[in-house]
């Protein structure tokens, strides 16, 4: 019977047009730099990226995060009132925390009011009013900043609610947290995306300035600045196209003006490689490279595919699948593809069920659609068999005393290495430590040596040594059982009786 091969791929063949400039061509003044597909998660563009730096007023991302969490427990609403204390006035009003926006002691705001004021001026003080709201105090809150940020698994620490002081963190880090804001929480889009907010008669522009006095961005909805001498000029930007986020990460820029077109470069870098990578996904295809005729029990075999088509790297979800079941060691989240790529899955058979069996690689892109390649193997229908014998048939043992027994085994099969489940059992019990579930045989032999002690306060009686090959109800390989009969007697002189 032969091999059916199926393969399964788009013939579409893409036109790239005209690109934007290499990443290598990017005029980025920013010391740290990361771009990532916001749908996926995908790393489009890198540089320092695992660079722990001051982030400014971007702290102000994890507060309105932790602030957003507690409305989604049902502890706080957009309209819960915040009375605000003493030292969050007076620091409203301290030029050492930017921005101040006044508030008044004693007065109440709503969280919908402060979460303004904290995402589009950047008001340090709202931060700590809302940080004291929440845990009591601005120490107690950074506690939960810190521990927040280790559930998000964030490479950053923070000593402060706002930014005003040095905190750290990764371009990378800052990235993630924005996805998993917008993704968690998408209601803060209404907010970062204005352009500004009216506060106590006074209207206050949003710091991200592509919303407001510089050239509109195409599909921008926020993120946040950030600004301190430690710091440099820093920005996280979003935009949306075409059903595409991408999220872009600035920071130690040289300028203001120099960090929003730092931004302006990636984001349009990162669309442009999203729209390389979807051309690539359509143009991939997976072809088996190779494969068994057959498969017997117990033989390790190969599978292989090979990809082309991919004319610019991505990452996907790939898996090797059995019967349609996905194999565990074989799958990967984070497939890297590329062109010319090489995947092999190693499989061994274990029992006789079917008359054949389904292969399949699978690429799944991150709208679902898949490119995959399977094979439909036949199982030959011989179990692996065996003969064998143990160097005793029986034997009498004192207690105290050792005894070695080996057993030998033998097959015709014409496989090798194989590997069987196999061991030493004591009145049909398996022996802790003398189970071995991939017992090695090579050309067709094998033996195996047990060291049987008898305690010293063993009791007379008969027992049972054996030594097993092939598990328990396996069809892949007819079990051979070797045993010897065991006597332990009550003293030496018994021996010789």
């Amino acid at each position: 019977m032969k091999n059916r091969i199926i393969a399964l791929f788009s013939a579409a063949v893409l036109c790239f047009g005209i690109c934007l400039p290499q990443a290598s061509a990017l005029q980025i003044r920013a010391e740290s730099a990361f771009v990532m597909d916001g749908n996926t998660g995908e790393e489009l563009y890198a540089d320092q990226a695992d660079q722990a730096r001051v982030p400014a007023s971007m702290t102000k991302v994890l507060t309105a995060y932790i602030t957003y969490q507690e409305m989604a427990a049902g502890r706080l609403t957009p309209e819960t009132a915040v009375k605000i204390s003493k030292n969050a006035a007076a620091k409203s009003r301290d030029s050492s925390y930017p921005m101040a926006v006044p508030l008044q002691e004693g007065s109440t705001y709503t969280v919908d009011t402060l979460l303004h004021l904290i995402m589009i001026p950047s008001a340090s003080a709202s931060c700590i009013a809302m940080a004291e709201h929440i845990s009591g105090s601005e120490s107690a809150f950074v506690e939960r900043m810190n521990q927040t940020a280790k559930e998000l698994g964030l490479n950053a620490t923070y000593f402060n609610c706002h930014g005003a002081r040095p905190n750290y963190i990764t371009a990378r880090s800052q990235a993630k947290l924005t996805k998993a804001f917008i993704d968690t929480y998408p209601d803060i889009l209404r907010i970062t995306s204005k352009s500004g907010v009216t506060f106590n008669g006074r209207y206050y522009n949003n710091t991200n300035h592509m919303l407001n006095t510089m050239a509109p961005y195409e599909g921008l909805d926020g993120f946040k600045t950030g600004t301190i001498a430690e710091s440099g000029y820093c920005v996280t930007t979003t935009a949306v196209r075409n059903g595409h986020r991408v999220i872009a990460v600035v920071m130690k820029s040289t300028s203001d003006t120099q960090r929003f077109a730092d931004s302006r470069q990636l984001l349009d870098y990162g669309f442009e490689q999203i729209r390389l990578r979807d051309a690539s996904r359509a143009a991939t295809q997976v072809q088996l490279l190779a494969q068994p005729d057959s498969i017997r029990p117990y033989q390790p075999v190969s599978f292989q595919v090979k990809l082309s088509g991919v004319s610019v790297p991505y990452t996907a979800k790939a898996q090797w699948y059995i019967n349609d079941e996905p194999i565990a060691q074989y799958g990967n989240d984070s497939f890297q593809a590329a062109n010319g790529k090489i995947s092999t899955m190693h499989y061994t058979l274990h029992e006789l069920n079917a008359a054949e069996m389904t292969v399949r690689f699978a690429l799944t892109m991150p709208d679902g659609s898949e490119k995959s390649a399977e094979a439909v193997v036949p199982i030959e229908q011989r179990p692996l068999t065996f003969t064998g014998s143990l160097n005793i048939q029986s034997a009498a043992v004192y207690p105290g005393k050792a005894l070695t027994v080996t057993a030998a085994i033998a097959g015709r099969n014409g496989l090798s290495p194989i590997h069987l489940p196999a061991g030493w059992m004591w009145d049909g019990e398996p022996i802790d430590g003398y189970t071995n579930p991939a017992f090695a045989v090579i050309n067709d032999a094998a033996d195996s040596q047990y060291q049987l002690r008898i305690p010293a306060d063993a009791q007379p009686g008969s027992h049972t040594l054996s030594f097993f090959v092939g598990a328990d109800g396996s069809t892949g390989v007819e079990p051979l059982l070797l045993s010897a009969d065991i006597t332990i007697v009550s003293a030496p002189a018994d021996l010789q009786r």
